[in-house]
């Protein structure tokens, strides 16, 4: 059932994706993990729409934002942002450190580059929170992809339900 939804999922977001810089109805993120035994790291990567992000960092600054990786302001707003909708943990209530390393535009999407420290050789499992922009969209979908030693486990987190358990 998971398989058949996140494959749908996938299928809208690549129609969605292929159209025009324009107002798009389809409210979706991806989020791709991948842990680095090298440096004991959760590289993470989310892609989301540029204004839908704006009307978000908009809101929790109560003035207009607007997306531009070299501000100062917008990272800082950014790095807000996902303290507060973006979260790791290896055992339940032990939220890990994450931090923004940046982001970039592509298009009418944009990048946002995260690295987080889990100082583990070994990974039995992963908590994933994503809740970015269900509090605006009830539609939000959050496609989360983890990669760990080779095989990559995925969830859908959406409006409700936005924190999953991942096992290896």
């Amino acid at each position: 059932m998971v398989y058949k939804l996140l494959t749908a999922a996938l299928l809208l977001l690549a129609l969605v994706a292929a159209q025009p810089a324009s107002a798009h109805d389809y409210h979706a993120s991806i989020t791709d993990i991948k842990y680095n035994p090298r440096t004991q790291n959760l590289e993470v990567a989310v892609k989301v729409f540029m204004d839908d992000l704006e009307d978000a960092l908009s809101r929790q600054a109560k003035s207009k934002i607007t997306y531009s990786s070299s501000s100062e302001t917008v990272n800082e707003q950014l790095s807000d942002y996902l303290k507060s909708n973006l979260a790791f943990e290896l055992e339940k209530g032990k939220p890990l450190k994450a931090r923004l390393l940046g982001s970039e535009e592509d298009a009418d999407m944009v990048w946002l580059y995260v690295e987080v420290p889990v100082q583990q050789a070994t990974l039995a499992q992963l908590y994933v929170k994503n809740a970015i922009l269900t509090d605006i969209f009830t539609d939000q979908m959050n496609i989360v992809n983890v990669n760990y030693k080779g095989k990559t486990e995925s969830v859908l987190l959406q409006h409700g339900d936005v924190t999953k358990k991942v096992s290896f």
